[in-house]
């Protein structure tokens, strides 16, 4: 049964959660249509570790066996399928996965690659959402802490030229890596007006389906609660509902801002150029609201 797969690989911290959350919950209402969905538990659980064996551990003529049970286990007979999970992208957002050598994910084109290689035969392409470099870094930054010590944000930037981190190198090599396979991107920073569109491209009509929560599934830290946190020095499931309960991001408690002025213009001028390149060099199909 050849089938329509759509791959949503992330990245991390661009509402990827809240898009997870929302298709997962709302999949009954998808059946019908034909449109099945896959979250993240039973892809890190089965698809992640199948694609490891693709490193030469294992006959790929066996793996694609067993990822068309994974499909027919997960999915039933849609034909439709879209699966979540952008630890394809990256297991981590420790520096050295995340932005290693300046690269945002420099891993990752052959970590998807070996998990769009496990399925020969059907229809696949794959979305991903992208973000600003300022905001994506204090972002990943604060999630990576969670459960362990607190660490200073700029110890985790570490020696990183921040001016050069950007998307159009990841996106340029994830293209040299999936051939032909169609990838199409959407900026964080439109998900509440960009939602509709990338519901439809990952499933049609059946997109109208879905409604999505209007609060936040991450809403991350102020300021002030990341001061708690460095007094506390652990960034535990407990700490950090508490810092989340006394200190709630919002007028009253303002978001950490780490960045000059020209820093934040340096990022956002790279992060436009970017995606403007991308587009015009045919690298990805970028959504626009």
């Amino acid at each position: 049964m050849r089938r329509r797969l759509t791959f949503l690989i992330g990245a991390h911290k661009t509402a990827s959660t809240h898009l997870q959350r929302a298709l997962v919950a709302q999949r009954a209402a998808l059946a019908p249509a034909g449109v099945g969905v896959i979250g993240p538990m039973p892809i890190g659980g089965t698809l992640l570790p199948l694609s490891e064996l693709l490193r030469g551990r294992a006959e790929p003529d066996l793996l694609a066996l067993a990822s068309e049970g994974f499909l027919h286990k997960h999915a039933g007979d849609a034909e439709t399928v879209v699966l979540i999970n952008e630890n394809i992208l990256s297991a981590s957002l420790a520096p050295d996965m995340a932005f290693k050598d300046g690269q945002l994910y420099k891993f990752a084109p052959q970590r998807v690659k070996r998990v769009l290689d496990l399925f020969p035969g059907h229809d696949i392409q794959v979305g991903m959402a992208v973000r600003n470099p300022a905001g994506f870094l204090v972002s990943s930054w604060q999630e990576h802490m969670k459960g362990h010590a607190f660490r200073p944000f700029r110890d985790y930037l570490g020696t990183a030229e921040v001016a050069e981190i950007g998307w159009l190198k990841p996106v340029r090599r994830l293209r040299q890596a999936l051939g032909d396979t169609p990838i199409f991107l959407w900026r964080y920073e439109d998900y509440p007006t960009i939602a509709s569109r990338v519901l439809h491209q990952c499933m049609g009509e059946a997109g109208a389906r879905i409604t999505l929560p209007e609060s936040a599934a991450n809403p991350g830290f102020s300021a002030r609660a990341l001061d708690y946190l460095a007094e506390v020095g652990q960034v535990t499931p407990e700490t950090t509902a508490e810092a989340l309960r006394r200190f709630p991001k919002g007028p009253g408690y303002p978001a950490f801002q780490p960045w000059t002025q020209r820093e934040k213009t340096a990022m956002s001028e790279r992060y436009d150029q970017d995606l403007q390149r991308i587009a015009s060099r045919g690298l990805a199909r970028v959504l626009h609201p």
